[in-house]
């Protein structure tokens, strides 16, 4: 995890906190306040940004925002990540067509961070804006996690020691093995997930204390089987489902980013999920494909 006392660390969270925040500006205090620095820590580097055009300061309002040279720097990342462009035009056609929120999710660190998004939220909780990052928490990235060597699942599923029962991670081993044979991720939707959606993203200007990894922990262990991952798609139509996704793998066979669908109407049965999520993976495929990527044997 980067050293948050790092002057590095503190520049890359505010272009990560402006990011989250494309059309806000906000303060040097609510600068300061989320991220935990000090209005002089703060002053230096927002005054710095603004300078190299990073960012942008409203004198008026005394404001910053993202700056104009982001811009270039946006378009020169996309040039080298030419997956994002090709996955972009499929969750466009994906969004149109089933009528659902699309976005793809990529692994970063210890976070999931939102690289794109196509159709509009079916609700006011989750991600919904490019630049938001949640934590890799389980349930939270198995599409991502499902592929991963046996050490990087044991620390995954190890964050919930203490919290979450032996018979629940254990639970989820299997899931993430069903992960793989189908080639998606599917979690029904309940109570304990709709508490757990309230407490994992933060108003803005709240930053991840003692009592937030706390709380995130303690209802993660709340949550259902089914919750966690659906085994049989018939559970379905009693729960709906909280989401789908599905993987997008690199020429070596790492998964890169994730597809990820949201809003499935309720009160479906398997025959149409499994249609929900043969399209979801199709898609998935055609970006794997296009980008010479290569999806790794199930074993």
């Amino acid at each position: 995890m980067p050293d948050p006392s790092n002057p590095t660390t503190r520049v890359l969270s505010v272009i990560n906190f402006l990011a989250a925040h494309p059309t806000e500006a906000f303060t040097l205090a609510e600068i300061a306040r989320h991220l935990g620095l000090s209005n002089g820590s703060a002053h230096r580097i927002l005054t710095t940004m603004v300078e190299a055009r990073y960012l942008s300061r409203n004198e008026r309002h005394k404001t910053y925002s993202l700056g104009i040279t982001l811009v270039a720097v946006g378009e020169a990342a996309v040039a080298k990540h030419r997956g994002i462009e090709v996955a972009r035009r499929e969750i466009t056609r994906l969004a149109v067509e089933l009528d659902l929120q699309c976005s793809i999710a990529a692994h970063m660190d210890d976070e999931l961070l939102l690289l794109a998004k196509e159709g509009s939220p079916q609700s006011l909780k989750g991600m919904s804006r490019v630049g938001e990052r949640q934590p890799l928490l389980p349930p939270v990235g198995l599409s991502h996690i499902a592929w991963s060597d046996a050490e990087t699942i044991r620390r995954y599923i190890g964050q919930t020691d203490g919290y979450m029962s032996e018979a629940r991670q254990h639970y989820l081993l299997d899931a993430l093995a069903l992960i793989r044979q189908r080639g998606y991720s599917i979690a029904g939707f309940g109570p304990a997930m709709q508490r757990l959606r309230k407490v994992m993203f933060l108003p803005i200007g709240e930053a991840r204390d003692e009592t937030y990894w706390h709380n995130l922990l303690q209802w993660t262990a709340t949550l259902s089987e089914r919750e966690l991952q659906l085994i049989d798609l018939q559970d379905a139509a009693i729960d709906g489902v909280t989401y789908l996704s599905a993987p997008v793998f690199s020429p070596t066979g790492e998964v890169i980013f994730e597809i990820v669908v949201s809003g499935v109407p309720g009160n479906l049965d398997a025959t149409e999920v499994a249609r929900y999520a043969d399209r979801l993976c199709a898609a998935a495929e055609i970006i794997t494909s296009e980008t010479h990527g290569r999806i790794p044997p199930v074993l």
